[in-house]
């Protein structure tokens, strides 16, 4: 029998990057997650429900024809089958990070893909599995991810508040770095008018031409909590730069919009920024006295910086990477031995913050 799936609910990450699809056919129904932009990451599929009775073992003839397969009974929770699902009483939830989603039925957690499952190899969770299976993992006593369900519930709801994060945040941010460095010289909005709001700001002072980013630590990071055990001080960040008084306007004016195109990166790529992390950097390109840097070095805390402290995020704890300009052969460097080896070969108050012509390593 031909069973024809039927998309009950499809969306769009807010981050453009990722699409989750409910479909049901007249047997099962599954969430399914794809990244239509990337090659890389192949389409996520986890079991919601079966409509009818469960068989004792996976289809596999059928799933080689393409058929969606139905969780084997002692998996599910109800063994017949369920009722389907009805597109009224669904919702799609993504994560704030955007490397997980949820489905909600009436409110609640009916199935979730975390992060772990949009890069890795884990099916995800269902309300309505149990135990562990290749298609699903049973959701009941999953506390820790039914808990990050309420915190991105509860992080969007946010957004439909007055204030609204954004404003804020604006004003914490601009009264940490007015503190420290004086009033800024220019505001630029680096949104392009999408989610989430975001801006960048110059300052002129005696002693550089600072470049600081507010609004980029709106939102945490992908990915973190696959590499800290706890990730609250690794998952937000904003850029900061500071170039020699008297620096080419052209290389300001080039950082400003790179720093601009890369406060996305993150999100867009499914990874996350952090000290000692180093990315391509051509904004250097046209500047003869800085074209031999290819890459930059983000550093937080780097020797002689302007003692900033941005205000926290979320009760996380935000990061300012300053931007280090280097060559290929310092950049492979930090790959191999670290950023701390790096940083090492300086004398103690060298000013590594600060973007000018330096002896190359």
């Amino acid at each position: 029998m031909d069973y024809q799936p039927q998309i009950l609910l499809e969306e769009t990450s807010p981050h453009g990057n990722l699409e989750a699809v409910v479909e049901q056919d007249e047997r099962v129904a599954y969430l399914y997650v794809r990244a239509p932009y990337r090659d890389d990451l192949t389409p996520k599929s986890c079991w919601v429900r079966n409509l009818a009775a469960a068989p004792e073992q996976l289809d596999v003839a059928g799933m080689q024809q393409g058929m969606a397969p139905m969780l084997p009974g002692e998996h599910c929770l109800c063994p017949e089958g369920d009722a389907p699902l009805e597109a009224s009483r669904l919702e799609i939830l993504w994560f704030p990070e955007g490397d997980g989603v949820a489905l909600l039925e009436d409110g609640e957690p009916l199935a979730v893909i975390p992060s772990w499952g949009i890069t890795g190899e884990f099916p995800g969770y269902a309300r309505d599995a149990r135990g562990e299976s290749d298609l699903c993992w049973g959701l009941e006593g999953a506390t820790g991810i039914i808990k990050r369900v309420r915190a991105a519930a509860d992080y969007w709801k946010t957004w439909d508040e007055t204030p609204a994060p954004w404003p804020t945040c604006q004003d914490a941010f601009l009264k940490d770095y007015e503190r420290v460095l004086g009033p800024h010289t220019r505001y630029f909005a680096i949104d392009g008018k999408n989610w989430p709001p975001k801006a960048l700001i110059r300052t002129d002072t005696a002693s550089g031409i600072y470049l600081l980013t507010l609004g980029v630590s709106l939102r945490p990071q992908p990915q973190v909590e696959m590499y800290y055990e706890d990730p609250s001080d690794f998952r937000r960040f904003e850029f900061a730069a500071c170039f020699a008084p008297g620096s080419r306007e052209e290389s300001i004016r080039r950082l400003a919009n790179y720093l601009s195109a890369q406060s996305g990166l993150p999100w867009e790529n499914i990874t996350f920024l952090g000290n000692g992390h180093t990315i391509p950097c051509d904004a250097f390109a046209e500047d003869p006295d800085l074209c031999h840097f290819t890459a930059v070095l983000f550093i937080d805390h780097p020797p002689g910086a302007p003692e900033l402290n941005p205000p926290r995020m979320g009760n996380d704890r935000v990061m300012l990477l300053w931007v280090v300009p280097i060559t290929e052969s310092e950049r492979q460097m930090v790959v191999e031995k670290k950023s701390a080896e790096f940083i090492a070969r300086f004398p103690a108050d060298w000013p590594l913050h600060v973007i000018a012509r330096r002896p190359v390593l």
